[in-house]
């Protein structure tokens, strides 16, 4: 029976040499797992982004249906000394439009082209964004990348259309835009 037999003197530097095959492996793994995770943190802002715009989109359609149906209750309180529907935004049949910027606190009509690319600013203690100089609890608002402009337009006598786009940058990933439209009728055409 043969035995083999090492000889530990021609095996010397082996063990370095494969601790640093084995440490470079380990790191390029690590760095794809950095790349990976620094990408996912990426796209989980966005995406995070890209729902809080539909919402303050959302919220945009919302607060000028608001300013339409109350302009419709003022030419009812008032016996049809208001306007009526629509009186919120005069901009006729066939126009090209105008450009708004209003949050939540706002309840009369707003200036006409009043659209100055203002970002709107965050509430911390109410969860709210809005415009620092109409915001309610204005000690604690904090800038936002997130510009929101209503654009309306009136195609016929009894229908108002409404544009909500918000536009925002998130990290590398800039110039986003988002648009919701909505059509609104006139639901009461006595006046």
């Amino acid at each position: 029976m043969k035995y083999l037999c090492f000889h530990f003197r021609s095996r010397k530097g082996q063990s370095l040499v494969e601790a640093l095959v084995a440490l470079s492996i380990l790191m390029i793994a690590l760095l794809g797992i950095e790349a990976l995770l620094t990408r996912s943190f990426l796209l989980d802002r966005v995406t995070t982004d890209q729902t809080k715009a539909t919402y303050l989109a959302s919220e945009g359609i919302e607060i000028a249906k608001s300013l339409i149906d109350h302009d419709v209750y003022e030419d009812i309180a008032t016996g049809g000394n208001a306007g009526g529907w629509g009186a919120c935004f005069p901009v006729g049949v066939g126009s090209p439009g105008d450009n708004y910027q209003f949050d939540y606190t706002q309840v009369n009509c707003p200036p006409l082209n009043n659209y100055d690319g203002t970002p709107l600013e965050f509430d911390s203690t109410t969860g709210l964004y809005g415009y620092g100089s109409k915001g309610l609890y204005g000690a604690s608002l904090t800038p936002t990348s997130f510009v929101r402009e209503i654009h309306i337009t009136e195609p016929s006598a009894n229908e108002i259309d409404v544009q909500s786009i918000v536009t925002w940058s998130t990290g590398s990933v800039t110039n986003q835009s988002l648009t919701l439209e909505d059509h609104f009728y006139n639901w009461n055409p006595g006046d």
